[in-house]
């Protein structure tokens, strides 16, 4: 629902729950874009409710209308301030991505998100494969970013986890060019690959 996010805590697959919750009849599928991982999941969605409850649609409901950017933040702060060990963050990149790279991206990549803990980055990748019509396989695969430097010295991470998991996602999306997606990830199909070789390559004649 346009100009309207959604706000909660689950035990399980928040993705899985959000195709559950498709069912209930809301007009469009809901996109999970952040999620924050932690023990006190019920405190810290009662206490984010307390701050924007001046923009909650409904007392009984959970939609809020507030922009999705500042939302995300106030989550980061949030869980920044429990200092448990065991938090940690992911965002959705794929819709980005894909109004990007379609033409390159493979076709059973079906979701793409920045996962970070308190000590890494990974890039999570996610790909479904039909098997014999009715079954539907997914391969998540999810790969260490910390190899990425900024060509500074091995110690500076391109993708740090000092930074917030929304500025890695935003340098992944803007900054991160798509020769070096083709050196450092599987995202992109062959074909697509050498064309960005073709391209981009700087180190070609």
């Amino acid at each position: 629902m346009p100009g309207l996010i959604k706000i909660g805590k689950t035990r399980r697959d928040s993705r899985s729950r959000a195709r559950e919750l498709y069912k209930t009849g809301v007009p469009t599928p809901y996109q999970v874009a952040f999620e924050l991982f932690c023990d006190n999941h019920a405190r810290t969605e009662s206490e984010i409710h307390d701050r924007l409850s001046d923009f909650r649609i409904n007392s009984n409901r959970e939609f809020f209308r507030y922009p999705l950017d500042k939302a995300i933040s106030l989550l980061q702060s949030m869980g920044n301030s429990s200092f448990e060990e065991d938090t940690f963050a992911a965002i959705d990149i794929t819709k980005d991505l894909m109004s990007k790279y379609s033409h390159w991206m493979k076709t059973d990549v079906v979701s793409v998100r920045i996962v970070q803990p308190l000590d890494r980055v990974w890039l999570e990748i996610t790909q479904e494969k039909e098997i014999a019509g009715y079954l539907v396989d997914q391969i998540v695969n999810r790969t260490d970013l910390g190899f990425i430097t900024g060509g500074k010295g091995e110690k500076d991470l391109y993708f740090s986890p000092g930074n917030p998991i929304s500025k890695n996602a935003e340098k992944f999306i803007n900054e991160f060019d798509p020769y070096s997606i083709i050196n450092t990830t599987d995202l992109f199909h062959d074909e697509g690959a050498n064309e960005v070789n073709e391209k981009y390559n700087p180190h070609r004649a």
